[in-house]
């Protein structure tokens, strides 16, 4: 019941979205824009697209190996399927990547699930980057008059980097006290559970302490380097892909600074709005970035959001789809899972 009531508030909000980036694009603008664009340029943006996940692999094969050796084509199937899964509420694909993971690995859930943290930690290390970036070498993309909803633009960025910093520390000392401080970590834990009942507290604090064995990554710094160097990859990839689009629709400024502000803006608005598969605030997010800040043509804008997030998710599902067949995994299953119970 409570799946269902995140589901249902997820399609609302998603559909909110949607209406707010069409308010001003009927459906025939829309479909005569899908039908201009060269299909030269849609083949070549999938396939960067399925680029990044192979570059997503080999990532998460930096993060998985120094708890447990693993090829990396053995990692496509819980990444792709996982990724499948943000159709679901509360940011559920995770911890089916962690559950797949742990389930054909034979690895604990806890510490499958850290090693999806610590990437999430690396992408936002990356997103504060290409902010910090902007700001020093495009601060004109964020003019102080640029708005979206009597929101400053910038004003909004800053605060998304604010927060995202603050993430970051936090992750950062929880993680270093886990990795090379287990002991007084469990302390600190322990303090907090205290108030619990003792199954509980026995069953957090073995989580926990899980959670701190897939955490050897940061154990190494080989294995650091190459988790640095595979998300520089991830993150280039990402916004390669976009290009091709930008030529597809013959937008005037198809600048790497104009390309890092619609990088910025999608993660910010999905971020704030995680709608089921990302649908409206993908969209909303590529409009304020084309249309509102870099004043492109709103049909055009409207269009790019759609046709980006349509690929991407051919990608997905096409990759998921092979493996739920070939590996004989059950969606029912990955549906029913509750990310409050791992």
């Amino acid at each position: 019941m409570k799946r269902t009531g995140q589901m249902a508030i997820g399609l609302v909000v998603a559909a909110l979205a949607v209406a707010y980036t069409m308010r001003n694009v009927s459906t025939g603008e829309l479909l005569q824009s899908f039908r201009q664009v060269e299909w030269k340029y849609l083949a070549m943006s999938t396939l960067l697209m399925a680029a990044t996940y192979a570059a997503r692999t080999l990532r998460w094969q930096a993060l998985v190996n120094p708890i447990k050796p693993v090829k990396a084509w053995a990692l496509v199937s819980p990444l792709m399927v996982g990724f499948m899964a943000a159709v679901l509420p509360a940011r559920a694909g995770e911890f089916v990547r962690a559950y797949l993971l742990g389930k054909s690995q034979n690895i604990p859930f806890a510490s499958a699930f850290a090693t999806i943290v610590v990437e999430r930690l690396f992408d936002l290390a990356a997103l504060l980057f290409l902010l910090a970036w902007l700001l020093t070498f495009h601060a004109d993309k964020l003019a102080p008059d640029a708005h979206w909803n009597g929101i400053s633009i910038e004003t909004l960025a800053f605060q998304f980097g604010i927060l995202a910093m603050g993430l970051v520390a936090g992750l950062m000392v929880f993680i270093y006290l886990l990795a090379f401080k287990r002991d007084l970590a469990m302390k600190v834990v322990g303090f907090f559970l205290r108030p619990l009942p003792d199954n509980w507290r026995d069953k957090l604090a073995h989580l926990i302490h899980a959670f701190g064995d897939g955490l050897g990554v940061v154990r190494s710094k080989s294995a650091l380097l190459n988790l640095t160097l595979t998300t520089a990859l991830v993150w280039g990839l990402i916004m390669l892909a976009y290009y091709p689009l930008y030529l597809a629709y013959g937008l005037q400024d198809a600048s790497p600074g104009s390309i890092i502000l619609l990088t910025l803006m999608i993660c910010i608005l999905i971020t704030l709005l995680p709608t089921p598969a990302f649908l409206g605030s993908f969209q909303a997010g590529v409009l304020i970035a084309l249309h509102e800040i870099m004043h492109e043509p709103e049909v055009a804008a409207v269009s790019f959001g759609f046709v980006a997030w349509g690929l991407n998710m051919i990608v997905v599902l096409a990759g998921a789809l092979y493996f739920i067949l070939h590996d004989h995994i059950s969606i029912r299953k990955i549906a029913e899972l509750d990310p409050d119970a791992g």
